[in-house]
């Protein structure tokens, strides 16, 4: 069930509800906007790229976060390999 008290802390292998924006200079990108559907993230699972995942640890339902990474060399994405990201996310709760 999805809890979002924001007494509750994201922990390491949590599994959250997220949404997201994410841009390059500034820019949003394709695929990088779950336009406010939800995304569910087991923490620590490696599922985001780079230390996505671990930027979250620590925040609380309601919260804000600036999450920065960088894309790999072979990410498979042209527009996307190499660079530098930030993402706005907010993170939805917390599934107890």
């Amino acid at each position: 069930k999805l809890q979002t008290k924001s007494s509750l802390t994201v922990k390491d292998g949590d599994t959250v509800n997220i949404d997201y924006v994410g841009r390059i200079d500034g820019v949003a990108f394709e695929g990088g906007d779950t336009k406010g559907q939800g995304a569910q993230l087991t923490i620590g699972s490696g599922t985001y790229i780079d230390n996505f995942e671990e930027q979250l640890i620590g925040s609380h339902p309601g919260d804000e976060v600036k999450v920065t990474v960088t894309f790999p060399e072979n990410y498979g994405k042209e527009e996307l390999n190499g660079k530098e990201a930030v993402f706005d996310v907010v993170v939805n709760g917390i599934y107890k």
